[in-house]
This record gives C-alpha cells, sequence and structure tokens, in this order.
C-alpha cells in the first residue's frame, strides 16, 4: 500500500469516526442502505483524486460481469451527455445499484460519498434537503458537522488535484484494468 493510499485510509478512519458519533446519539439518519436520494441527484459527475479514481476502477474490475457491463454502460450514457451538453440537473451516480437502493462498489466508494450528510461546507450549498428537514424538526440537540472544505483540503495535499469524471474516463487507464495473475513473469 502506498504512502497517499495509508494516509487516504487514514483519513477515512477520521471521516468514519466523525459518522458513528453522529449515528450514535440519531438512530433516526437516514444515511443508510436504501437512501440512495444523494446517489440519484449528485450536482455533477464525479470529480475525484487520483487515488480515488484508482480505488473506484479497481472495484469496478471486481464486479461481477453482468454488474459491471451495466456501470460502463453508465458512464459510457454519461460520457456521452457530458459531450452533448444534455446533462441533467440532477446526474445520477454510474456505481448505484437503482433496484437495491445501494452503491456497488460501496466500501471503495469516493470520500465525498463517505462525507455527504456528516460534513457540510461553510456556505452549505452542499446538504441533503432530507436531513436538513429531520434535523430542523427534531430537538436532538447540536451536531458537530465535519468540515467539508478541510477534508477537500486533505484529499488534494494526499492524492493531487481532482480529475474530472470526463478526464479521467476519457484518458485510459480505467474499468476492467487489474492486474492479471496468469503466473507469468
Amino acid at each position: 500500500m502506498s504512502k497517499g493510499s495509508q494516509s487516504l485510509q487514514s483519513l477515512e478512519i477520521q471521516i468514519e469516526s466523525r459518522v458513528r458519533a453522529i449515528r450514535i446519539d440519531r438512530d433516526w439518519w437516514p444515511c443508510q442502505r436504501g437512501c440512495d436520494a444523494c446517489c440519484r441527484h449528485l450536482a455533477q459527475p464525479l470529480e475525484l483524486s487520483p487515488a480515488e479514481w484508482e480505488r473506484v476502477d479497481a472495484a469496478v474490475a471486481r464486479l461481477p460481469d453482468a454488474a459491471q457491463a451495466i456501470v460502463e454502460q453508465r458512464i459510457d450514457a454519461l460520457l456521452q451527455q457530458i459531450a452533448e451538453q444534455t446533462l441533467s440537473s440532477a446526474v445520477v451516480c454510474p456505481y448505484l445499484d437503482e433496484q437495491e437502493g445501494a452503491c456497488r462498489i460501496y466500501d471503495s466508494r469516493p470520500i465525498a460519498c463517505r462525507t455527504y450528510g456528516f460534513f457540510v461546507t461553510r456556505d452549505h450549498n452542499q446538504y441533503c434537503e432530507q436531513i436538513e428537514t429531520l434535523v430542523h424538526n427534531r430537538s436532538d440537540g447540536a451536531i458537530v458537522w465535519g468540515n467539508a472544505e478541510a477534508i477537500r483540503n486533505d484529499i488534494e495535499r494526499i492524492s493531487g488535484a481532482p480529475v474530472s469524471f470526463e478526464l479521467h474516463y476519457r484518458n485510459p487507464p480505467h474499468v476492467n484494468q487489474i492486474p492479471s495473475d496468469n503466473g507469468a513473469s
């Protein structure tokens, strides 16, 4: 594991600690398997650090062939929408299993997915309306939100500048490109 991957994993552990703290006191928190509102309503196609793209690609390559084909079709469709400038106002994540309401690459999901709903930006422009409504209507006490800008800065420091969805998938390597172990040296 590279130093960047270790640092990214360390950051994910910190994020999970914050997420766990919020969930412990709030069993009503909607972010869980089956709630895919954010996955169905991305503001734009993903923009990830190089290390995150590497991990996403490896996770997609490990999917069963049928699931991999679906993901690849969705990636191609999204690339076509980007090229034709026909993106809707709500982009559906290509890694989402819409029938299950769950991420096909959950264990390798990007940090943005891990933080959404638990970390906010100072200007609150990336916030789940469902959570906002629930928090507003409840009196469970103060929530200690994570700082999304600080996380983005940490990711860039660890892994480099974000790479857009289009740039990543127009410039391989990507899906289906994990090393094979065929015994040849």
